[in-house]
């Protein structure tokens, strides 16, 4: 089975030697080396998708990415049961990212809340997009929001 695999390797332009010859380049495309993500790698990973600066739209927008920032803080300080790994399964479907990265960076935009109703984080695999309520002032509030909608979303083996 190894020589069949290496053979075919080979007939695309003598990889498998190319992959002998520069091992070490090679070792996360073909060995487990998944380290558990930190929070700069994880904050890395977003883009954000903000409304025009001065708008009141802006200004909760940074108030809600001010609750995410304590709440990447609480993962982190593992104050929480909900891990970097949650979030990005929710987002993209992956529960790490790829070896070559992603295809584009997911993005985190936001939706208004109405009056008096509470609508929960929600994602598009897709779209590799994290929709958050804007004007989300208390890390709590946005904790559990994140926890509740990553524990109770269908798919991905979640019923």
């Amino acid at each position: 089975m190894m020589n069949q695999f290496t053979d075919g390797m080979n007939t695309f332009g003598k990889l498998w030697d190319l992959v002998k010859e520069n091992w070490i380049a090679f070792l996360p495309l073909f060995t487990n080396m998944h380290e558990p993500l930190s929070k700069a790698a994880f904050k890395a990973i977003f883009s954000y998708s903000y409304s025009r600066r001065g708008t009141n739209h802006r200004e909760a927008e940074e108030d809600t990415i001010y609750s995410w920032e304590m709440v990447l803080n609480m993962i982190e300080d593992k104050e929480t049961e909900l891990r970097f790994e949650d979030i990005l399964i929710f987002v993209t479907g992956a529960d790490k990212v790829p070896a070559l990265g992603f295809p584009r960076k997911p993005c985190i935009d936001f939706y208004q809340q109405e009056a008096g109703q509470r609508r929960l984080p929600y994602a598009s695999t897709c779209m590799m997009c994290l929709y958050l309520p804007r004007g989300v002032t208390q890390k709590d509030e946005l904790h559990w929001m994140l926890f509740q909608a990553t524990r109770e979303a269908l798919g991905f083996g979640k019923v």
